[in-house]
């Protein structure tokens, strides 16, 4: 489950001192990232951290002009790892027009498709409401059920680090009473794997929430319209080899469509795709055909 860590240092590391050790990390052990959460803490004693980076940001808007409404702010980056600050607005924000609830996954149970750490810097901290599942049992269809497994609900603030576990565990976040901001380290993503929304009425998929995964798809469609017999290889070959479930379920629907004559062949090697939407999305369209 999502695991908080009390954590009360009053030791200050600066942004440069926290990337060097986190650099030094197996960031595929969640042990060992889990352990690093005092390291955390101690960058969130910087005091000055995000004052620095905002009035980079006005600084920078009086030069050239525009200022972007940003939730998120990145303080630093190293391989296969980022931080950033996240603003979270209280209700009252929202309800007075100072922040769009739109920009904000509250009270809306998700889950992420990354590990990151995350420690209050500023303000009350927020309540949260955990959940687990097993993303390998979910095919990924919306609608489909999910076994949410509910675990705890808890108040995140100052006294504590939390780590989340990229597509186990799932939360559902409440707006702050006042604004507040945390400090995450992120574990980048290989981009591969789906995000979800959850109605927790009916413990179904709501959305599937990787954009990238869209912006493949979108491009995959328009490829396929306006390509050539060399296109429809390279979609092919895509639809055998890309790492990326979602992608090759569209590079195969691309061509089913692009070539009907050649439908049931390409759902039928569609149907051994190792990914459960994949190939169960292929017998359902063999089905349909008759084959």
């Amino acid at each position: 489950m999502a695991k908080s860590i009390p954590c009360s240092t009053t030791s200050v590391v600066s942004i440069e001192q926290y990337v060097d050790h986190v650099s030094k990390l197996d960031l595929r052990d969640l042990a060992a990232v889990a352990d690093s959460a005092s390291m955390l803490r101690a960058l969130a004693n910087d005091r000055s951290l995000i004052v620095r980076e905002l009035n980079r940001r006005l600084e920078m808007s009086i030069k050239e002009g525009g200022l972007a409404s940003a939730q998120t702010l990145v303080l630093g980056k190293g391989r296969g790892f980022y931080v950033r600050a996240n603003i979270w607005p209280a209700i009252s924000d929202m309800t007075m027009g100072r922040a769009y609830q739109n920009q904000f996954a509250y009270s809306v149970a998700h889950d992420h498709n990354f590990s990151f750490l995350t420690a209050c810097y500023l303000g009350p901290g927020y309540e949260t409401e955990l959940y687990e599942y097993d993303y390998d049992k979910v095919e990924g269809f919306v609608g489909e059920q999910v076994d949410l497994r509910f675990v705890e609900k808890i108040r995140f603030g100052n006294g504590s680090v939390m780590l989340y576990r990229e597509n186990k565990d799932v939360h559902i976040q409440y707006p702050p009473p006042e604004l507040t901001v945390t400090i995450n380290l992120m574990i980048s993503p290989d981009g591969f794997r789906d995000q979800y929304h959850f109605d927790m009425a009916t413990r179904t998929i709501a959305s599937a929430l990787d954009l990238p995964a869209q912006e493949r798809t979108s491009f995959i469609r328009i490829a396929a319209a306006a390509g050539d017999s060399k296109t429809l290889g390279l979609l092919s070959d895509l639809a055998e080899a890309h790492p990326c479930r979602r992608t090759r379920l569209s590079a195969f629907d691309a061509l089913a469509s692009k070539v009907p004559g050649e439908a049931v062949s390409i759902w039928q090697r569609a149907a051994g795709d190792p990914a459960l939407i994949v190939a169960s999305t292929a017998r359902k369209k063999l089905r349909e055909s008759g084959a």
